[in-house]
């Protein structure tokens, strides 16, 4: 047994026999002192069975014999480990069940607070769906015109959902954009992007989509009048229709 093991196997031995044994509280010190002590037995019965080979027996009568030495006292017993390994089994499985709950309980802790998601923002208007709305946009809105919607105008914007691919693998979701009115293409127009007001966002399967941008001086000025620069907006697609909530009512 190397220096090291040595050293590490005194230690535990001292925790296991010594007078501030401490060792059956550590299930994984137990199963180490084993080890170290099974080594340890492994090694020597080698040189044992050496030794007794070369003796021989037969000529003990013609070899001095050595005078006995003094009988040494007796070592003390050893302290048991654990009275069983049932107990090293109990033992784990306490360990076991304490981490268990805690995760436990951490998890619940996390689970039990709810996130009002508008932090209680008073929806001031709903947005419906306008059968006469000119949908040549939504080409250039990246929207399939076999599922897109229109709504009429807002203030000066007009808002459009509609189902678009959101990402590199294919998927696809419900998708709100508003722009100016004044920016809508009809049909038969050139298919040039819009140049005004442009917010969008995209929902993820069960999560709607919705819209958040503050106003600002860009924005058309029947709107900036009804909601004054620096207001915090929110579109929210529900249902088909369009939630709009604002943070200064």
């Amino acid at each position: 047994m190397d220096a090291d093991h040595g050293s590490e196997l005194e230690r535990l031995r001292a925790r296991a026999y010594g007078p501030n044994a401490d060792i059956e509280g550590d299930p994984a010190a137990v199963a180490r002192l084993r080890e170290l002590e099974d080594l340890e037995r492994m090694r020597a019965a080698p040189l044992e069975a050496e030794a007794e080979t070369e003796a021989d027996p037969g000529d003990d009568a013609d070899v001095p014999q050595p005078d006995p030495e003094p009988e040494e006292a007796e070592p003390a017993p050893r302290r048991p480990l654990l009275r069983s390994r049932r107990r090293v089994w109990v033992a784990a499985v306490a360990v076991a069940g304490v981490v268990a709950l805690t995760s436990a309980a951490t998890a619940a802790g996390v689970s039990v607070t709810a996130v009002d998601r508008t932090a209680g923002i008073a929806q001031t208007d709903t947005l419906t769906a306008d059968p006469d709305a000119q949908l040549g946009s939504a080409g250039y809105l990246g929207f399939d015109p076999e599922q897109t919607r229109g709504f009429a105008d807002y203030y000066g914007l007009t808002v459009f959902s509609g189902v678009s691919q959101i990402d590199s693998e294919g998927n696809q979701a419900e998708c709100l954009i508003a722009l100016d009115t004044s920016e809508v293409r009809e049909a038969d127009s050139p298919r040039s992007a819009p140049r005004g007001i442009r917010v969008g966002g995209c929902g993820a399967g069960p999560f709607p989509a919705s819209v958040e941008f503050i106003v600002t001086s860009s924005f058309p000025e029947p709107f900036r009048a009804r909601y004054p620069v620096g207001t915090a907006m929110q579109f929210v697609l529900d249902d088909g229709n369009v939630g709009v909530f604002s943070a200064d009512g």
